[in-house]
């Protein structure tokens, strides 16, 4: 407050005037034309104006923490709070406030349920319910556990911290004993793959007296099912138990005369609680048991099945190799077994994986216009430019990130001082490149000499028309190469490759924008070493070099071990960038706008929005009958099946790339006629639908080839009966123009996934809501319900489709964090 007419206090009330979750406000909302109060929350009476307005100096404070929970425990996506004073009619309660207000809403989530895959014994191995015969311990096992909490990483990168409560209990001559124990509280990490999800380790010892707990230790009691479980605190709330809702109990079964379990050790990663570099990094794993008649082991990795290993001779040790699929906890479990068949007891050793090793060598192509030099990423020698490379481009992040151009002249290089990698050993190249057309010819993007072949080279192969990453069969003769292919370049549009050679396994693979070309890994059947330099954006050859780059290059990458498909998928994620979001929730006249900068859809035909009228609150007058709730958010399209839809111009998208479209509809009744949701169209036909099949009564897809040509696929979306009720259904199509092919998904799941090959320029599409046509004349329209309408360049990630549907009006995936 920077004014009040009175210097004694006059009061100023601060209400709720939405009911339902919706703003209720719109752009017919002025000062005659108010939603009415539905709660008056607090009231003030302040009489210590301010000197002046800044962004800090609120000076009247309401409490809302009823509102803000009501609407919390309903729900709400909005609440809508208005200011006025205790009377509009008495000037003496006049005060001027400064645009300055802010809510404040303080919270705590408590630590996350811990999940019975990441709850292990040693010995004794991983957590199960009901099969307390497979976990004998000769020994009181040590209990491991992980827990997350949201809350970590939310203000500056801040942790939590969290201790873990464990709880024992048994049954013993029909009486009942539990002992609990309680850690000392632990710093939280990110957990893998987030850094707004932070993760602790404990470790328990069963019976033993952890110092401080007020818990005394206790005896283990021997030949009885023991069962146990664990919950978090971050010293606000406690979590929920392990076992709660679905999950069970941990079980095991202690007896000192048991035989002894194996002992795990590992060289890379050892049972220590501590954290160990090795995404990528295989390590050696040795199993050794006390008995001199184990002839076998059974072992099991987290997320793997039993498998059998032998050792050389009878009550001998064996190891294994192998490589943690991704980082976090992990562990692997191990039995021994006699000659004739019988498993002893089960241990398990549990080891923190943390982020794999950084690159061997690197150039991130970010350099300055003009630069001399492609400057190196730590201790990379910088690499020296021909005439045909120009830096300062712009990169794969857009306007503000900067990337090298190549002209495809013999002078289109880069060279480094050095050899990066050893190529007879296990390495990985990647890099991000942008072609400007279609290759006529071979391109390389990054490649190391060898004598007269280069150690491999990551390009284009213009014979199978895809991404390419191949070795030569020799260094010196051309005889040939082992190489893996995939996927197909789209000109304009930037794509992140992935070439690994894992030399433990003997494979080539290749991921294109993170995901692994699965069907065309391929063994290397001859190993050599190329010592020469890297060479970007071209590759040798015995009579020089060759398949110089046309086209613009960002963040090379060259590493000494493996990039497995989790963390492929997270380097080479392309990000869809949301060329237009139309929430519905209001028009002006016959647009109803973007919620961006972007254009509105057009509304013809009889189309409106439909707005809950929010007279009613059920919480003031009971009698009221509420009207129905929008779709989703505010309003929604609300159509009635004779023509009335949305449209947007063409020029939305891109000429050949990838693209998404989401909607939610819900329809007003099953059966009848086919119905479109939306359709991208042509000048004579439509490039793609989706519709309602009424026929099929499900979601349908349905493609053509090109501008007024044939229908290449109509696909049902099987096992989904679309929604007549409440929130409808989300309905996202994902296009990929390097994968070419086209997927429906439903509600977050993959519904449909169909070949489109297509020859269209998707610049002439229109985005058509509601219909499509035939013709020049509308068909298939919606009866229904129509909302949260959204485009992007670039096919969204399936993990993000979920995302993307639960939105709340008015937000873009931009503003999630994970």
């Amino acid at each position: 407050m920077v004014h009040t007419y009175s210097s004694s206090g006059k009061a100023v009330e601060l209400g709720r005037v939405n009911s339902a979750g919706g703003s209720a406000i719109s752009s017919s909302t002025n000062w005659g034309n108010q939603p009415s109060q539905k709660e008056l929350i607090d009231s003030k009476s302040p009489t210590n104006p301010a000197g002046s307005c800044t962004r800090t100096n609120q000076n009247v404070r309401f409490n809302v923490k009823s509102t803000v929970q009501k609407a919390a425990d309903s729900g709400w996506g909005t609440t809508t709070f208005r200011l006025k004073a205790g009377s509009e009619s008495d000037y003496s309660y006049w005060k001027r406030f400064c645009g300055n207000a802010h809510l404040e809403v303080t919270y705590n989530r408590p630590p996350l349920q811990p999940a019975m895959s990441d709850l292990t014994m040693a010995p004794g191995g991983a957590c199960e319910y009901g099969k307390a015969e497979d976990h004998y311990v000769a020994e009181p096992p040590k209990l491991r556990a992980s827990i997350k909490d949201l809350d970590h990483g939310d203000v500056d990168g801040n942790s939590e911290s969290i201790k873990a409560q464990f709880r024992v209990f048994w049954t013993k001559d029909g009486k009942e004993y539990e002992h609990f124990a309680t850690t000392k509280p632990v710093s939280t990490r990110n957990a893998p793959g987030s850094t707004q999800t932070g993760l602790a380790t404990f470790g328990y010892t069963v019976g033993s007296d952890l110092a401080g707990d007020g818990e005394a230790g206790f005896t283990v009691p021997r030949n009885v099912v023991v069962g146990w479980a664990v919950r978090g605190n971050d010293g606000s709330a406690w979590g929920p138990w392990s076992l709660a809702g679905d999950a069970t109990r941990c079980e095991f079964i202690y007896d000192n005369e048991a035989p002894k379990a194996p002992v795990i050790s590992s060289d890379r990663y050892p049972d220590d609680e501590e954290w160990h570099a090795g995404v990528g990094d295989y390590g050696t794993f040795t199993f050794a048991s006390s008995s001199a008649d184990t002839a076998e082991y059974r072992i099991r990795f987290r997320g793997e099945t039993w498998r059998t290993v032998r050792p050389a001779k009878t009550g001998g040790a064996v190891s294994v190799r192998w490589m943690p699929p991704d980082e976090g906890p992990m562990y692997v479990e191990a039995k021994a077994v006699d000659g004739a068949g019988n498993a002893r007891v089960t241990t398990a050793h549990t080891f923190l994986v943390a982020d794999g090793r950084a690159p061997k060598a690197g150039w991130s192509l970010g350099d300055p216009r003009g630069s001399a030099a492609a400057s190196g990423i730590g201790e990379t020698p910088d690499a020296l430019p021909g005439r045909g490379v120009t830096f300062g481009s712009e990169g794969p992040l857009g306007p503000t990130d900067v990337a090298a151009s190549f002209d495809g002249s013999a002078d289109a290089y880069l060279e480094s001082a050095q050899p990066a990698v050893d190529t007879s050993g296990t390495f990985t190249v990647s890099a991000w490149v942008n072609l400007p057309e279609r290759p006529k010819d071979d391109l390389t993007l990054v490649s190391q000499d060898g004598t007269g072949q280069p150690g491999f080279d990551l390009g284009y192969d213009v014979d199978t028309e895809s991404w390419t990453f191949r070795v030569p069969v020799t260094d010196m003769e051309t005889m040939g190469t082992w190489k893996v292919s995939g996927a197909s370049a789209v000109p304009g549009s930037w794509t992140h490759l992935i070439g690994v050679y894992d030399s433990h396994t003997g494979m080539l693979s290749l991921f294109v924008n993170g995901d692994l070309i699965e069907d065309d890994v391929q063994a290397r059947r001859t190993v050599w070493k190329a010592d020469g330099p890297v060479q970007i954006g071209r590759k040798m050859a015995p009579d020089g070099y060759t398949a110089n780059l046309k086209g613009v290059l960002a963040d090379v990458k060259l590493y000494d071990r493996v990039i497995p498909e989790a963390e492929g998928e997270d380097l080479g994620g392309v990000s869809a960038t949301q060329l237009g979001y139309w929430a519905l929730d209001e028009a002006a006249g016959a647009d109803s706008p973007d919620v961006g900068t972007g254009r509105p859809l057009k509304l013809a035909n009889g189309a409106l929005i439909y707005r809950q009228d929010d007279s009613c609150d059920p919480g003031l007058d009971p009698t009221c009958v509420p009207a129905s709730p929008p779709l989703w958010g505010d309003g929604h399209l609300a159509l009635d099946g004779t023509g009335g839809h949305a449209s947007r111009e063409a020029g939305l998208l891109a000429p050949e790339d990838s693209f998404t479209v989401t909607a939610r509809a819900r329809l007003a009744s099953s059966g009848g006629a086919d119905q479109t949701v939306f359709a991208l169209l042509g000048a004579s036909g439509s490039a793609v639908d989706v519709t309602y099949s009424a026929t099929a009564d499900r979601w349908q897809v349905t493609t053509t080839d090109k501008d007024g040509g044939s229908v290449t696929s109509t696909a049902s979306a099987p096992g989904v009966l679309p929604s007549t009720g409440g929130d409808g259904d989300h309905l996202a199509l994902v296009y990929s123009a390097v994968f070419g092919d086209v997927a429906l998904y439903v509600n977050g799941t993959l519904a449909l996934k169909v070949p489109w090959d297509n020859a269209w320029d998707f610049t002439t599409t229109s985005l058509q809501v509601g219909r499509t046509q035939k013709g020049t004349a509308t068909a298939k329209p919606f009866a229904g319900a129509l909302d949260e309408v959204r485009v992007f360049r670039g096919a969204l990630d399936a993990a993000l489709i979920p995302t993307v549907a639960g939105l709340p009006a008015g937000s873009n995936v931009e503003d999630t964090v994970t």
